[in-house]
Order: structure tokens, then sequence, then C-alpha cells
């Protein structure tokens, strides 16, 4: 009788456990980014609730651009599985356009990492998050994309 409450018992907290879990990830809401002229303005917090809760991401890259790889480390380094088609968030290497001649100190914006949560098809989703990489321009652009995933990396490392 005694192991038939403790396997009870044990079968419940399991079940509880398991259930918790499952509400932690619904209860996570997504507040998107808003643009404020050139930048956008999005939850930190928020963020990191959410890439907490994902399990898979997607990667999108520029075409003809061999940056792929640098994002399915960094996808893989917080702990994701990389997968092809919709997933939890997408990871989006963007490369600004070129506005004209530029004069000044490096403080251009040379890429960004847009994440988006809950794709849908063709639709990336919400867009929760950009990690911005401000440089020289003229910058060869792996030298970008690698610290561009670094400075990710090291903000959201677990």
């Amino acid at each position: 009788m005694k192991s038939i409450v403790s396997w009870s018992a044990m079968f419940t907290l399991c079940a509880t456990l398991a259930t918790s879990s499952i509400l932690a990830q619904v209860r996570v809401v997504a507040h998107p980014c808003t643009k404020d002229g050139k930048e956008y303005i999005c939850d930190k917090s928020n963020f990191e609730k959410i890439l907490h809760v994902a399990k898979t991401v997607s990667v999108r890259t520029p075409r003809l651009q061999p940056s792929s790889e640098q994002l399915n480390k960094l996808a893989r380094s917080l702990g994701k599985t990389v997968q092809s088609g919709s997933a939890d968030l997408t990871f989006v290497l963007a490369q600004p356009e070129a506005d004209g001649i530029y004069y000044g100190p490096s403080d251009r914006e040379l890429a960004a990492i847009r994440v988006y949560y809950g794709a849908n098809g063709n639709d990336p989703g919400t867009l929760v998050w950009v990690e911005s990489y401000y440089g020289q321009p003229g910058t060869a652009w792996p030298i970008v994309v690698n610290h561009i995933t670094e400075q990710f990396r090291e903000q959201f490392r677990r």
C-alpha cells in the first residue's frame, strides 16, 4: 500500500511539473518592438523570457552571403535546435542599404540580427528583438557577421 501511495505521489508531482512547464511557455506574451525613426525599441526582459522558452530557431541570411553558419552556431550556443521552415524564433541577418557617401567616425550600422517570435508560414512572426552592430564602413562582411553574432551571444549567454 505504501509503494502505491509513493508512486501515486510521484506521478502527481511529475504531471504537475510537466503541466507547469507547458503553462509557463503559454504565458509568454510577445511585446513587439516599436520603431522610432530609424531605431527599434525592444523590451529586453520580454525577449529574454521568449529566448528562454524557445526550443527551435530558423535562420534567414542575405542572398549570396555565406553567413548562415555563423547564425546556426549562435543558435546552437544558446541551446536551440536549428531547423528550416517555421520555428519558435526566426533569426534574420540584415545588411542595411547603402545610402550615399559616408564621411565620419565609425558609427554606421553595418548589420542587424532581427529576431521574430511565432512564425507562421511565410510570415516570420512578431519582431521581438533587434541586435545592431555599428562599425567602420568597408569592413569585410564575414568580420561584421562574426562581430554581431559574438555581440549577441555575449548579451544573452546563459
